[in-house]
């Protein structure tokens, strides 16, 4: 408890803490813009990985069904 005392002081008396730029429209949509691109990217990806798995599945299943005849 003795050491969260100093840092809840600092925290208290630091008053309003702003950020070195301020962000403007245009910069937040750029920001927005590349999260956007990189989260298609990341979706795709994982398409990609399903699609797989889905693939995967079925040739399984045929197999099953093809040692089942023998």
């Amino acid at each position: 408890m003795k050491t969260l005392l100093p840092f809840a002081f600092l925290f208290l008396c630091a008053g309003a803490v702003r950020s070195q730029a301020p962000v403007t429209d245009s910069g937040m949509a750029t920001s927005l813009q590349a999260i956007v691109g990189a989260n298609k990217d990341t979706i795709d990806k994982q398409q990609k990985t399903l699609d797989a798995l889905d693939q995967l599945d079925q040739d399984a299943q045929q197999l099953k069904a093809f040692a089942k005849r023998g």
